[in-house]
């Protein structure tokens, strides 16, 4: 058995183990502080809908719409005289409740029936709101409902006559189209007939015969054995219509212009065919680059149809035709040899312009900057030559085919620079356009950020010591280096070491190490920064002072190393009278 005062003696070394262990020493945070959270309440979910709704039984398609809102939504129900009608994930949007499902679940069984809808929705928090609406579904008590088409009448041959019927009904069940008309035989046929699922119906009437009229009727049935007719009479004529033409008006433009064309829109109930042929009053085929001109060439189209009932349009380019003036004549026949033409004057005048530039203008930017860039737009009917210099030397030419010209001026040394451009066109008319662009300095110094000393244990007395910057400059850097030393850098004494940083592996990171100091030196640094620039602007952060400081972790407050100090010393104090004590014993 343990004696009495080695067990005290135990117990003793323990309490003080503990007090005094590095765990106590190192203890931290012991500043937390703690504050209050306020916590917001949030609010509960909107909904809205109509409080009455009635419809006709058998009616399809009829919804209702409840308009709901919460910033944090969940869930929702529909509900009908306690029956759950609906239910599911709500995202937020609105609610829509097809009115069909009353009839999916058997809740329609004698009429007319009231019911009682309720939609319920509920947010994240377990709130919820409702809306409810009183339903009456009433008997069907109403023959379908036809909206009269007008009658028809059209000239025989066109094409895309139809007769719409547009219909009411909640039940629908049969319907039948028969026709009559004063036709020799088969005056009396059924069209269609079949199941109708209440559609508005519609039929084709083209392809009749002229001189003839028809009488189309529709009979629709509900499930309950009220119907409804209508009827529409077609009158087909015959073709006494010449062809119909509109009048384009005439048309001039310059020699070698292009994008000229004759647009006439046609129409006629039993088209044939038609031609277009020129006149020429007047031309004259050596004038201009003649090669690439011609005088106008007739068309003759000998099947003339268009796919649009309202006719179809007819079209005669006109471009590339030679200086003169020319009478374009469209000529339309239909089946029955009804003739319509109507003629277009086109004159082609003398190039008389010189070109046309339209450019972008003088610009300036600072150097090193990118994305700028010259243009020349122009406007000439007979282009030849173009010629560009810069500064008086010739930069580029050649022949010139219309097209515009783009320059890019980009990364350009400090400077002014001049470009002309000049067209010709083959009469020899010139038009010149002057540019001028002007880089200007830098006026933007690199830029150091992020400038950090670095501390690193060497021994219990010194510590190794690096810098880290981060620098940059739109001209890149020409040089980039550290100074540094101990003492006053006010001071004529002070002496300083100079070197280059390095860039790390991180782009625009650079490094320096310093050398190793001991513990309480005061080291002086700056870094400078120098641009690739034709100015070579400098950055100097200018005199930065850092303390080497011992690298211990978690340093232990002077007032509560001072109390554990003590309390394990009256803890030792305590073992020792213990111990004596049990020893005298």
């Amino acid at each position: 058995m343990v004696s009495f005062n080695r067990r005290n003696t135990a117990i003793g070394v323990l309490f003080a183990l503990l007090v005094l262990s590095p765990y106590v020493l190192t203890t931290s945070n012991l500043d937390h502080s703690f504050n209050l959270v306020s916590i917001m309440e949030l609010a509960a979910p909107t909904i809205t809908g109509p409080t009455t709704y009635q419809f006709e039984n058998g009616t399809i398609g009829r919804t209702i719409v409840y308009h709901a809102s919460d910033p944090n939504p969940k869930n929702y129900t529909v509900t009908v005289d306690g029956h759950l009608l609906d239910s599911g994930i709500w995202d937020g949007d609105d609610i829509t409740v097809f009115l069909v499902w009353l009839y999916r679940d058997g809740l329609v069984n004698t009429l007319p029936k009231v019911l009682t809808m309720v939609c319920k929705v509920y947010n994240q928090a377990g709130e919820s709101a409702s809306a409810t609406t009183t339903i009456t579904i009433i008997l069907d008590e109403t023959a379908p409902i036809i909206a009269q088409p007008a009658n028809i009448t059209y000239e025989v041959g066109s094409f895309g006559h139809v007769i719409r019927w547009n219909i009411t009904e909640s039940n629908p069940d049969t319907y039948n189209i028969s026709r009559i008309s004063n036709e020799p035989t088969n005056n009396s046929t059924v069209i269609e007939f079949g199941t109708w699922s209440g559609q508005n119906i519609t039929i084709g009437v083209d392809g009749l015969n002229a001189s003839r009229w028809y009488l189309y009727s529709l009979f629709v049935n509900d499930t309950f054995g009220r119907n409804a007719t209508s009827y529409v009479n077609v009158t087909v004529l015959v073709d006494a219509t010449f062809p119909t033409i509109t009048s384009p008006g005439d048309i001039s433009y310059e020699f070698g212009d292009e994008g000229y064309e004759i647009l006439w829109h046609a129409y006629d109930s039993n088209p044939k065919n038609y031609s277009i042929s020129a006149v020429i009053l007047y031309n004259d085929t050596l004038y201009g680059n003649y090669s690439e001109f011609h005088t106008f060439i007739d068309k003759v189209e000998p099947n003339w149809t268009f796919s649009d009932p309202n006719g179809g349009n007819i079209i005669a380019n006109v471009d590339g035709l030679f200086l003169g003036n020319y009478t374009i004549t469209l000529t339309l026949f239909d089946d029955f040899g009804r003739m319509t033409n109507d003629s277009v004057n086109v004159t082609v005048y003398r190039d008389v312009r010189a070109p046309i530039i339209t450019s972008s203008g003088d610009l300036s930017y600072e150097e090193g900057y990118s994305g700028y860039s010259i243009n020349w737009t122009v406007e000439e009917s007979n282009p030849k030559l173009f010629n560009l210099t810069l500064n008086g030397e010739v930069l580029n030419d050649g022949t010139w085919r219309g097209e515009n010209f783009t320059l890019q001026v980009d990364h350009f040394r400090v400077g002014v620079y001049d470009y002309n451009m000049t067209y010709t066109d083959f009469f020899n008319h010139s038009a010149f356009s002057l540019i001028r662009v002007e880089v200007t300095p830098d006026a933007h110094p690199p830029i150091i950020a992020q400038v950090r000393s670095l501390q690193t244990y060497t021994t219990l007395t010194s510590n190794n010591l690096s810098v880290q910057a981060y620098v940059w400059d739109l001209n890149n850097i020409r040089s980039f280096e550290i100074q540094w030393g101990v003492g006053d850098p006010e001071s004529e004494d002070f002496e300083f070491e100079t070197k280059n940083m390095t860039q790390s592996e991180i782009v625009n990171i650079f490094t320096a190490s310093l050398g190793e100091y001991t513990h309480g030196s005061v080291v002086w640094f700056k870094v400078i920064a120098q641009d690739n620039s034709s100015v070579h602007l400098l950055t100097d952060t200018g005199w930065i002072a850092v303390e080497i400081v011992p690298q211990a972790s978690n340093r232990v407050p002077p007032l509560l190393y001072i109390a554990v100090v003590l309390f394990g010393s009256l803890s030792l104090l305590v073992l020792f009278v213990l111990y004596f004590r049990t020893k005298t014993r």
